[in-house]
């Protein structure tokens, strides 16, 4: 049975609820990641030959994340959180191209490399920070790009707090996720993540710019012969959202849907988040207080209620300014949801879903009354074509070949120059 929150601003006996759910998220967390206090950094992994078919004879360093490589896969696979896993990929990969790998988080900016390097490929503020000393060691470096390109995303994100002000006078503000930096430009090669829209945005700032795809979690496979797919359910929608809910285009899908009286939303997502406070003080009335719409929060892509959701719904929504090619989309298409997009969610939906080409409230409005009024034999067969492309293009499997035929490639490229070196210190000085 699906269970939709409460307004965490109402009062109870006891007073306000918000800080009770505060109090509850936070033993919570600690409960569940005691090893990760406050100011603490996972620790780096040296050494790493797990995937070596043969002799590793040159050396590497990957930045990015180390949590899978000390508590095992499994409880990545159960929530479907795939980058910690993807990591290892990535670190087996260079294995079987020859390479030893130490692996150090993204956040750990206490790192400084005491040996050489033949290669790095990294992400974030801790790349950028030892840009300057793996060029002059003429280490290769390769900058992985998990999102859109910096400039564009800052700028999309001002845009959307801007045209919230304009449209509701709600001033919100998204913190940066990467401020001004060159890295792209000062790296010899680029991996990024999403499709050729997110990808060629890097492609004016590096010449070796390789796009790769992000990962569905194939769970509990729906039978899509015995799905209902008439007038009821296609008036029945599903958004799931991570953190930056402004970012994720929410506040557009909850006005678009208060104004379809006859259309259900079902809003998965950091609704209780500490983080989300101030969107979900403004959008109380239409998350909480709005019959259409219905509040369900966190919830597992394993779990029951998710499946149920799943069911009932035959699209999903995902109306974001910038990304590269989010896991939550490709999740709900591996249940057989038809993605309803922003073309800025990095999604191809040839054949299989629906690109928001004005995504605005009037815009989504418009695009969820048409998609509704479809026939159920296209819906149904959109809704295959999606999970065919969850379970075939969008598995670890493929990520695997992937990122090793990228790595091979760039491998195989001349080396960096000394000018290379030269204009990465210009840029990149500590």
């Amino acid at each position: 049975m699906i269970k939709e929150l409460s307004d965490p601003f109402a009062v109870d006996g006891d007073g306000p609820v918000w800080p009770k759910i505060r109090g509850f998220l936070g033993r919570q967390k600690r409960r569940i990641f005691p090893q990760l206090g406050k100011n603490s950094t996972p620790r780096p992994v040296f050494g790493f030959t797990e995937g070596a078919t043969g002799a590793l004879t040159k050396k590497a360093l990957l930045i990015y994340l180390t949590q899978a490589f000390y508590e095992g896969p499994e409880r990545f696979r159960a929530t479907g959180f795939y980058p910690p896993l993807q990591s290892v990929e990535i670190a087996r990969a260079f294995n079987r191209l020859g390479y030893a790998v130490d692996v150090v988080d993204y956040r750990d900016d206490a790192f400084v490399p005491d040996v050489h390097y033949d290669v790095c490929l990294g992400m974030h503020y801790n790349f950028g920070r030892l840009l300057p000393i793996l060029a002059e060691r003429k280490t290769r470096t390769i900058y992985y790009g998990t999102g859109a390109y910096w400039e564009f995303e800052n700028s999309a994100e001002a845009a959307r707090s801007e045209n919230l002000r304009n449209r509701r006078g709600i001033d919100l503000k998204l913190a940066e996720r990467l401020t001004a930096n060159n890295w792209v430009q000062t790296a010899d090669a680029v991996i990024a993540m999403g499709n050729e829209f997110t990808t060629s945005m890097y492609r004016s700032h590096n010449k070796q710019v390789f796009k790769i795809d992000h990962v569905a979690l194939l769970h509990d496979p729906p039978n899509l012969d015995r799905k209902d797919f008439g007038a009821a359910a296609r008036r029945n929608f599903l958004c799931v959202s991570s953190v930056g809910l402004l970012h994720k285009g929410l506040d557009l899908v909850l006005e678009a849907f208060t104004q379809l009286k006859d259309f259900h939303l079902w809003v998965c997502g950091p609704l209780q988040a500490e983080g989300e406070r101030d969107f979900i003080r403004a959008y109380r009335r239409e998350l909480f207080h709005t019959p259409n719409i219905h509040p369900v929060g966190w919830i597992r892509n394993t779990s029951s209620e998710f499946t149920e959701l799943s069911e009932k719904c035959v699209a999903a929504i995902h109306a974001s300014c910038a990304e590269g090619m989010p896991g939550t989309v490709l999740n709900n298409m591996a249940r057989g949801l038809v993605p309803l997009v922003s073309r800025e969610s990095s999604i191809d939906t040839d054949g299989l879903g629906v690109l928001l080409e004005d995504c605005t409230v009037t815009g989504i409005r418009r695009t969820v009354t048409d998609f509704a009024n479809m026939s159920p034999e296209i819906c149904q067969r959109m809704a295959k074509e999606a999970y065919r492309a969850a379970c075939t293009r969008y598995t670890m499997e493929s990520y695997t070949q992937n990122i090793e035929r990228i790595l091979k490639t760039i491998s195989n490229s001349p080396e960096p120059t000394q000018e290379r070196a030269e204009e990465c210190y210009s840029r990149n000085a500590l």
